[in-house]
């Protein structure tokens, strides 16, 4: 197949395919094909019967009712990219923008913003006004209608994001579990008062695919793009159909182990929230695992610090969390976590040792 060089002309891309295992096969093998060449840039829009998408560095179980989603045959699925859990259903859809990086000289936090704005101009469209706040939501009054995510991928970048148009928010609430520690600094205390659709907004039904096509027509306008409906190639199909047989239909993958550590510690950093599960013999690491909805781009940070701090000493260890290719914010947090660590493992003098 020959090599593709052709930035300002994407591919329009809606293969049709609602399940959840399968839909994040084919985000994976696209990602991996553009960055080889072989595919071109492209604009994918997608709608998933009844799901739930973890973020890549969540533990499944604690985010996610899992036994109820069993239940009901909700699908369970890891994404590839960062942030927190999301529930879907036909009511909403999603979006990935698949490009070269150098396609955007902008900043990570930049493109955030630029690609909320078709979002925006598609919510102006229904005459509900909205905004784009903190670092990749929009939002309609207070409440949060879209969100989105990033993956670096060696050369190639993905911009993903999720829209609400009309979904059921009673399951919703039931199969997210997110921790109170997530609600700290917002005024909702749950999943369903954090959230709204467009429908709400405008107080009447929506067609999603309505909604979705005039999405796509101003994603084109506000990012000067041509985009030419297309179908997936036999080479996107082959590689899906191997991510999913090996990687996203496996419970492996999507849920998970519900591996016990000596101690467990939380906090919320500025891209949010947090938590450092470890294992210490002594004074040193024996395992140690990292979990949270931040917003890390770059898949790989978070599993080479893992690795790093296995083996290393209490002492140490707040420097290699320093070396590592992390926001600030979430280093100060680590760093915070490695000490609570440490005094988890100091014992306890006891009340006669107090009284001397």
């Amino acid at each position: 197949m020959s090599r593709v060089s052709t930035p300002t002309e994407w591919r329009l891309l809606r293969d049709g395919i609602t399940d959840a295992h399968h839909h994040f096969a084919v985000e994976e093998a696209l990602v991996r094909l553009v960055d080889e060449g072989l595919s071109p840039p492209t604009l994918r829009l997608r709608q998933v019967r009844r799901a739930v998408f973890v973020g890549v560095f969540q533990d499944t179980w604690a985010e996610v009712n899992v036994d109820y989603c069993r239940e009901h045959g909700i699908k369970i699925v890891r994404r590839l990219n960062a942030g927190g859990a999301v529930y879907h259903d036909l009511g909403s859809f999603c979006y990935s923008a698949f490009f070269r990086r150098a396609t955007f000289p902008q900043s990570e936090d930049e493109l955030y913003r630029l690609f909320a704005e078709p979002v925006i101009h598609t919510c102006a469209d229904d005459g509900v006004t909205a905004r784009f706040h903190g670092r990749n939501d929009v939002l309609v009054g207070e409440h949060k209608i879209y969100g989105s995510a990033q993956i670096a991928w060696y050369d190639t970048f993905v911009q993903s994001g999720t829209f609400l148009v009309h979904m059921d928010f009673d399951v919703m609430e039931r199969v997210l579990t997110p921790p109170a520690l997530k609600f700290a600094d917002k005024p909702a205390r749950s999943v369903k008062e954090r959230v709204t659709s467009l429908a709400r907004e405008v107080g009447r039904e929506l067609d999603t695919d309505e909604v979705m096509q005039r999405f796509a027509a101003n994603f084109g306008t506000a990012l000067g793009i041509h985009l030419v409906p297309g179908d997936l190639t036999p080479e996107e199909q082959a590689l899906a159909a191997e991510l999913l047989a090996v990687k996203y239909g496996t419970d492996e993958w999507n849920l998970g182990t519900q591996q016990a550590y000596g101690v467990t510690v939380s906090a919320r950093a500025k891209g949010g929230t947090l938590s450092l599960s470890a294992d210490v013999d002594g004074n040193t690491i024996r395992q140690a695992r990292i979990r949270g909805d931040l917003l890390v781009s770059d898949r790989t940070v978070l599993e080479q610090l893992e690795h790093a701090l296995v083996g290393c000493p209490l002492p140490e260890a707040q420097s290699v969390v320093q070396a590592a290719r992390l926001p600030p914010d979430v280093q100060e947090t680590l760093v915070r976590l490695l000490s609570e660590v440490g005094q988890s493992r100091e014992p306890h003098p006891t009340q006669a040792e107090k009284d001397g």
